[in-house]
């Protein structure tokens, strides 16, 4: 079967950011759609809807075996259920962010109200009927909420995967010992690194707290990336010049294995109200780098499940900033650092290879 993918003009169907599969069977068909921008809610409105209309059209037009939705933008699903109705086909749906829920982890409805509700029993409706041939998402906690909203057993799960250009084979110890030389790091210094999205879902007050509580230890905290609350980041560095504290744009992609690298420990965090409506990617290239990790976050997410399993860093709850500075002073012995690099490394061995979860992916979304 020749595989079309509907995707957004400016947007790319494959990771490495090619746009043509012809050689594999695969054909890449951009939708139209307006391009106001995220500049406020109306905008955004605009051009999920043009896109909608866009696909809408494109698949009443060319009934498929098989439609696949994803969650950008919401409620594709219900869009799949209704193409293969009207024209016949099945459909399955590949989730990575769960909706309602992410808007009442947003604080955007509240949890039981009726838009909730409403919203809760239309999702259910896309990945609902005899016609629903899989929900496949990204974690155990995420397959345990879809399995309760819509009232079935029935989910799987499969962890997103380092990408190639982010793997340990790609990692030169050289390059990063370099690297932490151009950034002005000592060899002597505990590099504990931020790295990814600052986004409303993730946590920082217990971070930045603990930054502060280890002034005068041989501990620098990085942050690099963007994103809504970068701003926390730069008031803490301005109004605490004394802390050991330094912020930064993203790495570059084509540094990224070295720049995951150059630190000896990675922090990534989750407010619990988000568990399982996403599942944050951040751990398959810390573990794919055999550094270890310490999450601000439950025990029960997928994050926590992971690092737990394995050994690979530490879990602290959140609100907690003591347990995270015993965590970290815990991985200023370079012997447990060591000890936690290898099952981290182990961990993206097992689990987080791109050619077997891509397949067992492809496997649940086409059988």
């Amino acid at each position: 079967h020749e595989v079309i993918v509907l995707c957004a003009r400016g947007g790319y169907a494959r990771g490495d950011g090619t746009t043509t599969g012809e050689d594999a069977g695969v054909r890449v068909i951009r939708i139209g759609a307006t391009r106001f921008g995220r500049g406020s809610s109306l905008a955004k409105i605009a051009d999920y809807l043009s896109f909608y209309l866009g696909v809408a059209w494109r698949l009443l037009r060319h009934p498929a075996d098989r439609v696949v939705a994803l969650t950008t933008p919401p409620y594709l699903s219900v869009l799949a259920r209704l193409a293969t109705k009207f024209r016949g086909g099945t459909h399955a749906h590949w989730v990575m962010d769960l909706y309602p829920d992410v808007m009442t982890a947003h604080g955007m409805i509240r949890h039981g109200g009726i838009i909730h509700r409403a919203l809760a029993t239309l999702a259910r409706w896309g990945m609902g009927g005899r016609r629903c041939a899989a929900v496949v998402t990204l974690g155990p906690d995420m397959a345990a909420r879809i399995d309760a909203l819509c009232r079935r057993k029935s989910a799987a799960w499969v962890p997103l995967w380092h990408h190639p250009a982010g793997g340990i084979e790609h990692v030169s110890d050289e390059r990063a010992l370099a690297l932490r030389g151009t950034r002005g790091w000592s060899p002597d210094e505990l590099v504990v690194m931020y790295s990814g999205n600052m986004g409303l879902g993730h946590r920082f007050a217990e971070i930045l707290e603990t930054a502060r509580n280890m002034r005068g230890k041989p501990v620098r905290f990085a942050f690099f990336g963007g994103g809504r609350r970068r701003g926390e980041i730069e008031q803490f560095i301005h109004t605490h010049p004394d802390c050991c504290v330094e912020l930064h744009d993203y790495a570059p992609h084509d540094q990224l294995a070295d720049h995951l690298r150059s630190a000896d420990v990675h922090l990534a965090s989750l407010r619990p109200e988000w568990d399982g409506t996403m599942v944050p990617s951040k751990l398959q290239g810390i573990f794919a780098v055999g550094r270890p990790a310490v999450f601000i976050g439950t025990r029960g997410s997928s994050i926590g499940r992971w690092i737990l399993e394995c050994g690979g860093g530490c879990v602290v709850a959140p609100d907690d900033p003591a347990a995270l500075v015993a965590a970290i002073e815990g991985l200023l012995d370079p012997a447990a650092r060591a000890a936690a690099g290898r099952a981290a490394l182990d961990h993206a061995a097992r689990y987080f290879q791109p050619a077997e979860n891509i397949a067992r992916t492809a496997n649940h979304l086409t059988r």
